[in-house]
Parts: C-alpha cells; sequence; structure tokens
C-alpha cells in the first residue's frame, strides 16, 4: 500500500541552507525536490513521522535519488519502522522538520507544510 501521493511540484526555490541545522553546509543551498502527501503516520528508524503534506529538499544529492519513483524518502518509509537506515544514511534529531544525512553537504529534509 502507498504512503506517498506526489502532488504537483512546487516551483523551484531555494531555501536558505541554515535550515539544515550544520554550520560547516552554511554557504550551501537546499534545492526544492517538491511536495508528497504521507497518507498516515509512519516512523523512519524509530522517529515518528505524522501524517500530512511534506516539503522535501536536497543538498548534495538530486532530487531524483530523494523524491523520484521509489526514492530514499519512500524507500525509508517502507522499511520497518525500527530499523537503522542504510549505511551511508543517518537521521540525527531536529527540532520541526525530519533531516537525513549521509556525509557533510549531502542530505535532505522533509517539512511538514500541511495536515
Amino acid at each position: 500500500m502507498l504512503k506517498l501521493r506526489r502532488l504537483a511540484p512546487v516551483t523551484a526555490a531555494i531555501v536558505a541552507a541554515a535550515a539544515i541545522g550544520t554550520p560547516a553546509a552554511s554557504a550551501a543551498q537546499l534545492k526544492s525536490c517538491g511536495s508528497f502527501k504521507l497518507l498516515r503516520n509512519d516512523k523512519i528508524a524509530n522517529h515518528a513521522i505524522a501524517k500530512g503534506t511534506y516539503r522535501l529538499a536536497a543538498l548534495g544529492v538530486s532530487c531524483e535519488v530523494v523524491a523520484g519513483d521509489y526514492g530514499l524518502f519512500d524507500q525509508f518509509l517502507a522499511q520497518d519502522d525500527s530499523r537503522s537506515l542504510p549505511k551511508p544514511w543517518s537521521s540525527p534529531v531536529a527540532i520541526g522538520q525530519p533531516k537525513f544525512d549521509a556525509k557533510p553537504g549531502v542530505g535532505f529534509r522533509a517539512q511538514r507544510i500541511s495536515d
């Protein structure tokens, strides 16, 4: 059963890298990867992800890899809720939005924008 439903792509918007939360990436920029609707509450690596519409943004990785058909976000949602993310990915605790990092300057964020 699909947990994500792709919505109309968000127009290309650049988000300040301050949203990343890592000092090393302060000069970098996130690229918008569109919006997705999570149809039910879920977990990724024991982190609760509430149902709702999310805007995904990537840094150092393509939007296709993050948000394409069976992209990383979808793969992470599909795995067993208690499993760790596949290496080299990690999900440090972030206030306000789930974040996923492979290494400094490579990762993506999922910002909940509506219920």
